[in-house]
């Protein structure tokens, strides 16, 4: 019996997509691009460069710089959608232009990382301002209880002053114990409002928070999800009645 050796060059580009399309976005394009004008044709793929998750691989120097210098600036114009790690944020954000980017999921973030992140003058005037329009974040959990509800507070204010696009904003935990929820008791008191919002999924303290939230400080919206920490039933017909009339503001 005879073996042969078949590389990748000797088979069909319907066999390589199918092979690639198991790896990871991020390994097909490391490894991958720049190869030859094959490999790159089909490594351009929307499959492969539409949305782009840049997570622990990238805490590796060299494949950073490799990413940030050649990778993203060449797919730059092919990308919708970037999840970041806190550790490499701007790094990738100022690596090239994402004219097409409408997508952010900021990772791990805390209210020091957005505060450095959302005073950037070129990126908050500008892909902040002008294109993010769905925005998806998970927020640093902090023992200090207190601390972190004012944190959670400042930052969904730096959001709503920012992305003045945002149509669809998701707080994501992977772990109930540790979600940072929005508290809107009168020392907190966040004040946060936009006319774009149509989505929200969130976490808040209790009900009379989702009270907040439907005073008509969003008033275009129309998906509202939510996670309280604990459940209080208002006894009062009035509060019963509030809540009726407030959440009348969703389309």
């Amino acid at each position: 019996m005879e073996y042969s050796c078949l590389g990748l060059n000797d088979l069909a580009d319907e066999i390589l997509m199918i092979i690639f399309k198991k790896l990871d976005n991020i390994e097909v394009l490391y490894s991958l691009l720049g190869v030859n004008q094959r490999l790159n044709k089909i490594v351009h793929d929307s499959v492969f460069t539409n949305s782009l998750f840049l997570g622990s691989e990238l805490r590796n120097d060299m494949i950073r710089d490799r990413f940030c210098s050649k990778i993203l600036p060449e797919i730059h114009d092919k990308i919708e959608w970037l999840h970041l790690e806190s550790s490499h944020m701007k790094h990738v954000l100022h690596a090239t232009d994402y004219p097409n980017l409408y997508g952010l999921g900021l990772y791990n973030i805390n209210e020091n990382l957005v505060q450095c992140l959302f005073n950037d003058k070129i990126l908050s005037s500008d892909i902040f301002k002008n294109q993010i329009t769905r925005l998806l974040i998970t927020i640093n959990k902090n023992d200090d209880y207190y601390k972190m509800l004012l944190s959670v507070a400042n930052i969904y204010y730096y959001i709503f002053t920012v992305f003045t696009r945002l149509t669809a904003l998701a707080l994501y935990e992977p772990s109930y114990q540790s979600c940072a929820r929005l508290n809107f008791n009168d020392s907190l008191h966040p004040n946060i409002r936009s006319s774009t919002l149509l989505k929200l999924n969130i976490r808040v303290q209790c009900f009379d928070d989702c009270l907040c939230i439907l005073d008509g400080r969003f008033n275009q919206l129309y998906s509202f999800s939510v996670d309280l920490g604990y459940i209080h039933i208002p006894e009062e017909m009035e509060n019963r009645v509030s809540f009726t009339r407030k959440t009348s503001v969703l389309k």
